[in-house]
């Protein structure tokens, strides 16, 4: 199978990718049913009458449907894993983001603690002992 080489200027976004997965994935499923289709009447034929050449035939659509439907379940194995990595990376994120947001939280704590004017008793009790 030929793979895609982009150069290294062009940068695909998620959605890019999504819809060039899509369109692979349907365009390979309509390849089988087409092959599908090519196959079964000779298929038929193969069974009733040996017409010259059929068999061959058959053999090499069997062939390129195994080819495509590898081609489909490695394409969806490859989609199911990047999900998966993508769903790890939401994860974390949120994790991150939630730690983030305690440390915001106890940092304005101690940043509005600290410029409070200090309690009327303390202020009095610090300027009598000196």
């Amino acid at each position: 199978m030929a793979t895609m080489v982009l150069p290294r200027e062009e940068k695909l976004s998620q959605d890019e990718i999504v819809l060039g997965t899509k369109a692979v994935i349907q365009g390979l499923e309509t390849l089988r049913g087409e092959h599908r289709a090519l196959l079964a009447p000779l298929v038929a034929h193969e069974a009733s009458e040996a017409e010259p050449g059929s068999q061959e035939r058959c053999v090499l659509l069997r062939l390129l449907l195994e080819a495509i439907e590898l081609g489909l379940g490695s394409h969806l194995g490859a989609v199911e894993s990047e999900k998966q990595k993508l769903r790890a990376q939401v994860r974390r994120l949120v994790q991150e983001n939630q730690w983030l947001r305690e440390e915001l939280a106890g940092r304005s704590r101690s940043c509005s603690a600290a410029s409070r004017p200090w309690p009327s008793s303390r202020r009095r009790s610090s300027t009598c002992c000196s």
